[in-house]
């Protein structure tokens, strides 16, 4: 008994002991297989961009469906003006006593009470049942109608409406991708640019502490390669969340799952580069004509200003439909219908009805009045919103402009900078090896040598950043969209 109770326990420990292992590789192995199934690498370039934000970004989408909408309401609109055609069957019942006070022909019938009235040689049908059924076929047309009318005009004006919004959409959602790819671009090249030089920062920082335990440099000389050191570290750290944030806004845009990786071409495109040199040869008046155009001519390539005129456009139509409460209605309505009887079945007798309906509304006690005010100035206040978005479209694209014009020149200066700091750290260098100059100026001369090249870069992305803005609002986007991709 006593070997039968060991084996029973030992069989149990192993038992526990196969199912903590067991569960120890579920732990061990679960994360490794989610990382892989979540953590999804996406390689595109520029192009990659535009085309699976054209198939896949829900604002555009939207968009699309928005006009399929468009049309529908538009078809229904003039459904409106044909006419209808009902069939109706009713089925009657009612009481004893009712039925004997609407029942007149059984005065009429032979026998008793119900016998022929002296004089009367013609019977009264059956007009009345206690059990009756009444089918027609109703046709109903409205021959003047002006809600209906001018809503043809409000669903056309609702179908450019919806094309405007949707073009409007693309271009700002478009724009939006490729900023959001050059701002990664930028942050990429930032970032490295500030890796380098926390490696060099690194190589002097360890070599300064080598010399102050050699007793050649003093503590103060040795805290300050240390803090050169830590603020190249913070850059870079501040470099990494920079770059952090612009993929998740890329990622957001592309509907790219936030905790995927995503991999860029570092490549910037040709056609953005041949814009930028192209404006670079530009003198100062002719960029600022790009924008000297009038009114009229700037909400027609303003897709924004565009889809805000039509919608105002809108308002002034359903203000304008308001006045149909004031004016009168004009319909016209055919029934063809049998007999009622007590069966279902119809009979030879077929009345046919011709009605045509006048209606003019003459007191409301105000409401349609309040209705027409308040329409009125709601179109007054959209119309007073798209004014103010037209001058501030233009107040950006003279911001724009400027921008443009201000960092041609910084580009300028940040080459000729470069040019400067490289040869002066150069200089600086060679002194500094031969001991003639001291660490902070040495430093300082790498540092400013590294911020001119981060300031060139910066002013290089932000110079074809604010190009691609002016092109945006001057509603000439294609020409950083390629040939197969363009609406055009």
């Amino acid at each position: 008994m006593n070997h039968t109770g060991d084996y029973m326990v030992i069989n149990c420990i192993n038992r526990i002991l196969f199912s903590i292992s067991m569960l120890a590789c579920i732990l061990i192995f679960l994360p490794f297989t989610l990382n892989g199934q979540e953590n999804e690498t996406y390689y595109f370039n520029i192009d990659d961009a535009i085309l699976r934000a054209l198939e896949q970004n829900n604002q555009i989408k939207a968009g699309e469906y928005g006009i399929q909408k468009a049309k529908w309401d538009k078809r229904r609109a003039q459904t409106a003006l044909l006419p209808t055609v009902t069939f109706n069957t009713r089925y009657t019942w009612i009481d004893d006593e009712t039925y004997a006070l609407r029942d007149f022909s059984r005065y009429f019938r032979d026998g008793g009470m119900d016998s022929t009235m002296p004089g009367m040689n013609f019977d009264i049908p059956q007009t009345v049942f206690q059990n009756s059924f009444v089918t027609s076929l109703d046709v109903n047309m409205t021959l003047f109608n002006w809600m209906v009318i001018n809503g043809l005009s409000i669903a056309s004006a609702t179908e450019n409406a919806a094309k405007y919004q949707s073009n409007s959409t693309r271009d700002r959602i478009l724009f939006e991708i490729i900023a959001g790819y050059m701002n990664v671009l930028y942050n990429q090249e930032i970032l490295a640019l500030q890796t380098d030089y926390l490696g060099l920062s690194k190589l002097n920082y360890d070599k300064a502490v080598r010399m102050q335990e050699a007793g050649r440099y003093s503590k103060v000389e040795a805290l300050r390669w240390k803090v050169d050191y830590q603020q190249q570290l913070s850059l870079v750290e501040n470099g990494k969340s920079q770059l952090r944030s612009a993929k998740a806004i890329l990622r957001r845009m592309l509907n790219i799952p936030m905790n995927a990786l995503i991999q860029v071409d570092l490549q910037i495109p040709d056609r953005f580069i041949t814009e930028s040199e192209k404006i670079k040869l530009m003198t100062a008046e002719n960029i600022i004509d790009t924008i000297n155009v009038d009114d009229e001519k700037l909400i027609e390539i303003n897709a924004a200003l565009k889809a805000m005129e039509s919608n105002t456009e809108i308002s002034k139509l359903l203000y304008k439909n308001t006045y149909e409460k004031f004016a009168p209605t004009i319909s016209l309505n055919y029934q063809y219908a049998w007999r009622e009887n007590n069966t279902i079945e119809l009979d030879d007798y077929s009345p046919q009805t011709l009605m045509i309906n006048f209606s003019f509304p003459l007191f409301s006690s105000f409401q349609d009045y309040s209705h027409l005010k308040s329409s009125y100035y709601e179109y007054r206040q959209n119309k007073e919103l798209f004014e103010d978005q037209l001058k501030n479209t233009r107040y950006i694209l003279t911001e724009t402009v400027n921008k443009i014009i201000n960092l041609r020149t910084q580009i300028e200066l940040s080459k000729t900078n470069i040019e400067y700091n490289e040869h002066n750290y150069r200089i600086v260098e060679q002194q500094h090896e031969k001991g003639l100059i001291s660490n902070i100026d040495f430093i300082d001369a790498k540092l400013n040598l590294q911020n001119a090249k981060l300031s060139d870069v910066r002013n290089n992305y932000d110079f074809i950043s604010a190009i691609l803005e002016l092109y945006y609002l001057l509603g000439d986007l294609e020409r950083f969209i390629p040939d197969y991709l363009s609406k055009n």
